[in-house]
This record gives C-alpha cells, sequence and structure tokens, in this order.
C-alpha cells in the first residue's frame, strides 16, 4: 500500500489517536486492558486479530527498528511463531 493511501485510511487516522493516547505519560496499561473486557465478544476477537497483525508487523526484519524497540522485536519474532497458524474464526 502506498504511504500516501495508508495515511488517508481510517485505520491510519485510529493508529494515530491511539499514539496520542500511548504519548501521555499518565496512559494506564492495565486500564486499556481491563476496559476490552466490556467490549462486544465478537470486537474482542477482532482487537485480537489486530494484536496478532501489530505483532507480524513488530517480528518483520525488513522493517526499521533500533535499540528502543529491539526487545519488541524479538518477542514478536517468538510470538509469531506460535500465533501465525492459530485460527481466529468469525462467528
Amino acid at each position: 500500500m502506498e504511504r500516501f493511501e495508508l495515511e488517508n485510511s481510517r485505520e491510519f487516522k485510529a493508529a494515530m489517536k491511539l499514539e496520542n493516547a500511548l504519548n501521555d505519560m499518565c496512559f494506564e496499561y492495565k486500564n486499556f486492558a481491563e476496559a476490552i473486557k466490556y467490549f462486544h465478544p465478537t470486537l474482542q476477537q477482532s482487537l485480537f486479530r489486530l494484536i496478532r497483525q501489530i505483532i507480524n508487523v513488530q517480528a518483520d526484519e525488513s522493517r526499521y527498528y533500533d535499540d528502543r524497540n529491539r526487545a519488541s522485536h524479538e518477542v514478536a519474532k517468538l510470538l509469531k511463531e506460535i500465533i501465525e497458524n492459530q485460527c481466529l474464526p468469525y462467528i
């Protein structure tokens, strides 16, 4: 996907909103994670599909990463091996 096309997508705009929330030093990861329990079950499954895609991107050897996110890259490679063949059905 071309960068221009990506930047004009609703998904990119949603990711930028999340980026802004994460940039706040008071962002509580645990509270965010706990809030997911109140999503509709289908949306919980959709969020997990998104998390799997994020892991795939983090694990990608062709993407740029540096010492600040090297650990995330290494963990993502391990997780990718576990989850890449797991089915997350639409029910």
